[in-house]
């Protein structure tokens, strides 16, 4: 179980503060990514070289198992490794109108790394509650830092989803118009509403990537959790990626969560903490509905409902 996981990751790295140099940890997280959807796992279309790249170079894992299909319970268990009934975060998501979050009194795997020396970083999707004052967010949860939208972008109003000025795809049923527009926060503050999706995945690897240079200038080993908002329905993309792929919106929306994994992995090397540093990929919950056919044989879809 990925609690599992955690657990072992976590305590393993604690005993290596005793007689080693500490190993950095990067976790790329993709929203609602079914493993079917990756040329490694056999797709024929998707476009994803750095993913195809750190599977080639590292562990492809082909039995793996999550403690819930939905974004906030599998994400409390990720940060405590625990049954996300035993944190409360069960059995729903977080709304942005909700006032309860990731209670204070869990132990997350940022606390648990800070208590040995790590710095952390959260650059992207939250989703583990804002509450008053922002009191859950994650500057409150053993993150050094953050930036990012707190929940999922779906519940906000939709606007332009495709370089340059493409509306989403079908926003009266792929958005929450009730709520307002989605925020970037940057540590506890707003930096950004709405937020703007064809720039969102390019700031948001500005961020990882400078807090990857600024720790290994400093030999502080670092804990960086990127949590992508991709490929999170509604899909969406920038210039780079926008008509990239025959899979369409959806294959646009994964070619460019696999140019923010290659743009981290290239800030590793050239700041030459590559081969300390442990990276992992992997996704929430798979994709977000089996009748949707995203995965596997199809050329072009709209992604996860």
């Amino acid at each position: 179980m990925m609690e599992d996981f955690v657990k072992c990751l976590v305590s393993a790295l604690m005993l290596c503060t005793a007689w080693a140099k500490q190993p950095n940890v990067v976790i790329l997280f993709a929203d609602d990514l079914g493993y079917g959807d990756l040329a490694c796992y056999g797709h024929p279309t998707s476009l994803t070289p750095n993913l195809d790249r750190m599977s080639e170079e590292g562990l492809l894992f082909t039995q793996f198992y999550t403690a819930s299909p939905l974004c906030s319970p599998s994400r409390a268990a990720l940060m405590t490794s625990r049954y996300s009934p035993r944190s409360g975060v069960y059995p729903g998501v977080f709304a942005p109108n909700d006032v309860g979050g990731l209670p204070l009194n869990e132990t997350t795997m940022a606390e648990s790394l800070k208590s040995v020396g790590y710095s952390t970083a959260i650059v992207g999707k939250w989703h583990l509650g804002v509450g008053k004052d922002g009191m859950y967010l994650p500057t409150h949860q053993g993150f050094d830092y953050y930036m990012g939208i707190p929940y999922s972008h779906d519940m906000c109003m939709c606007d332009v989803c495709f370089y340059p000025d493409l509306k989403c795809s079908d926003p009266q049923n792929e958005c929450n118009h009730g709520y307002v527009p989605c925020p970037v926060f940057e540590n506890e503050k707003i930096i950004q509403q709405p937020a703007v999706k064809i720039n969102l995945t390019e700031m948001y690897i500005d961020a990882a990537t400078n807090f990857i240079k600024e720790k290994s200038e400093q030999s502080s080993p670092f804990f960086l959790y990127m949590a992508f908002q991709h490929t999170h329905k509604p899909q969406f993309s920038g210039k780079l990626a926008t008509n990239s792929c025959i899979r369409g919106e959806f294959g646009d929306a994964l070619a460019e969560l696999d140019w923010g994994v290659g743009q981290i992995l290239e800030e590793l090397e050239k700041d030459g903490v590559s081969d300390n540093t442990f990276v992992f990929f992997t996704s929430d919950n798979g994709l977000a509905q089996a009748s949707d056919f995203q995965s596997y044989m199809l050329l072009d879809c709209l992604g996860p409902p």
